[in-house]
């Protein structure tokens, strides 16, 4: 963040001359989108051709860049006044600023603040809970993938999977194929689990999933002979400390374990020095078709990165990593986000300490949850809706019920609100389904991508925890365990004319 010591610093002139032609012009009407306790939204026109992109100044200090005509800014403080000046940036490096703006932040609400603004394409999720589905009681987790052979393919853990129980076909990481839409579903366990088609030959979890052509690859933890456990006969619950790419070439069921690990929260803090944790993908079409350029992409936290953000940046950061897709094993060949250049470009680096966020809550912890109860979340993972033109992204707390959904352009943002959901700190009641703190920990809300439908406007969710529905659950009904697979059907409400 640099201090703006005035136009002569920065270049800024009322109507400067580029060297592109015609004169850069300051950009007009600045108005906010929104002013939260955790977020201001600008927006402005534009009124000269030859603008490469826009600074934000706040209080004398620049906060952003942006390409179009509007900017969030997250860092923001509730309760609190600021000053802001946009200016429309040229490629010789002219530009024009337009006048003040100041914009007073909203108190802090008491159920947390959505980190960014409300979307304008998307207005709302209209949730079917009357017509949700569950099978497979048991198992876990249920992060899914769409196969290149039009299948859904999904992991489960610590249990049978479908037709099993935790008992019978009981497998700690398990593969299933989901033949048809939901419901009713036809289903097989194809990797572990109740009368699978192959025995289960790993141990540990799976948070993300994902089809690469015919090759499957997850985001897990999986356990080695010289983890503690590791050496326990099959199957073992849970899973070890480190996180890491598995895979399986040309079909769902030979699984195998990478040589390498992202990072292992077993060991002491500052071996995590310069360390990514993948938390989850980006999904596109059938085996990822339609994905732009070579690219895979993952989400993730950097204890590292938010260790530099010290004690005067709360609250929850996610990152951002790609690999081209026919190097996912190759450890030295991941890219990571480092923010953007002076036209709102992504800058991609292989030195992981030059990891930046590309999405931020900061809502704080408040007295609850039997102790401090954590109220802000990451970004977990992504699907790309190609009717919409849009990733929508999934964020999610310690609990189920703190899940809320965003919308964006690019995998690194700019980030718009589309339904936001936490909990009430002091009562653990509320929250997405109205799950509450009784729902337990969230063990992931994926979006079933294979089945959005074709204008966008509809998708699936799974979903799973390790508690019971609590009274007043929109789904399943109450006292039922959450470890289990649950599919519940979301419309969109579209801006009209999109």
């Amino acid at each position: 963040m640099g201090r703006w010591a005035g136009p002569v610093a920065l270049g800024i002139v009322v109507s400067g001359c580029s060297l592109f032609g015609g004169a850069v012009q300051a950009p007009q009407a600045v108005s906010i989108d929104c002013a939260t306790a955790a977020v201001i939204g600008l927006r402005w026109r534009g009124v000269s051709a030859n603008v490469i992109g826009y600074r934000i100044l706040r209080n004398g200090l620049a906060v952003g860049v942006a390409s179009g005509s509007s900017f969030a800014d997250t860092s923001v403080e509730a309760s609190t006044t600021y000053e802001y000046v946009i200016g429309a940036l040229d490629a010789s490096g002219n530009t024009a600023a337009s006048g003040p703006l100041k914009v007073t932040t909203a108190p802090a609400t008491r159920l947390g603040d959505a980190p960014y603004c409300p979307s304008a394409l998307i207005s709302a999720l209209v949730w079917d809970w009357p017509h949700a589905y569950r099978a497979a009681e048991g198992s876990d987790l249920w992060p899914v993938t769409w196969g290149q052979d039009g299948n859904v393919y999904a992991f489960f853990g610590d249990g049978g999977g479908f037709g099993g129980d935790d008992r019978r076909g009981r497998t700690s990481f398990g593969i299933a194929r989901i033949n048809g839409p939901p419901p009713p579903v036809a289903t097989e366990n194809v990797y572990g689990g109740y009368q699978a088609g192959h025995p289960a030959l790993l141990s540990g979890k799976a948070r993300s999933l994902i089809a690469i052509g015919s090759d499957f690859y997850a985001i897990a933890g999986i356990y080695r002979r010289a983890d503690p456990k590791g050496g326990d006969p099959q199957p073992i619950s849970g899973s070890p400390g480190h996180v890491e790419i598995v895979y399986s070439r040309h079909n769902a069921h030979s699984w195998q374990d990478s040589d390498w690990t992202f990072c292992n929260f077993d060991q002491p803090p500052q071996q995590l020095a310069a360390a990514f944790c993948p938390a989850g993908f980006v999904n596109f079409g059938r085996g990822n078709a339609g994905a732009p350029g070579p690219y895979v992409y993952m989400y993730g936290n950097s204890p590292a990165a938010d260790r530099r953000a010290g004690q005067d940046a709360p609250g929850a950061r996610t990152y951002l990593a790609r690999v081209e897709r026919s190097a996912l094993l190759v450890q030295a060949a991941y890219q990571y986000f480092a923010g953007l250049d002076s036209r709102s470009r992504p800058v991609w680096s292989t030195d992981v300490n030059r990891v930046q966020p590309v999405f931020t809550d900061r809502n704080p912890s408040q007295p609850g949850c039997g102790g401090q109860c954590t109220m802000s979340s990451t970004l977990e993972e992504a699907v790309y809706d190609p009717a919409l033109k849009r990733y929508i992204g999934v964020a999610q707390g310690d609990y189920l019920a703190q899940t809320s959904f965003y919308e964006a352009t690019n995998p690194w943002g700019p980030w718009a609100e589309v339904s936001y959901h936490n909990i009430d700190a002091s009562n653990g009641s509320g929250g997405w389904g109205n799950l509450g703190t009784a729902a337990g920990e969230s063990l992931g809300v994926h979006i079933v991508n294979a089945w959005t439908s074709v204008d966008g406007r509809t998708l699936w969710m799974a979903y799973s925890s390790d508690g019971e529905a609590p009274s007043g659950a929109l789904f399943p009904l109450p006292g039922s365990k959450l470890d289990a697979l649950h599919l519940v059907r979301a419309d969109l409400t579209v801006a009209a004319g999109r």
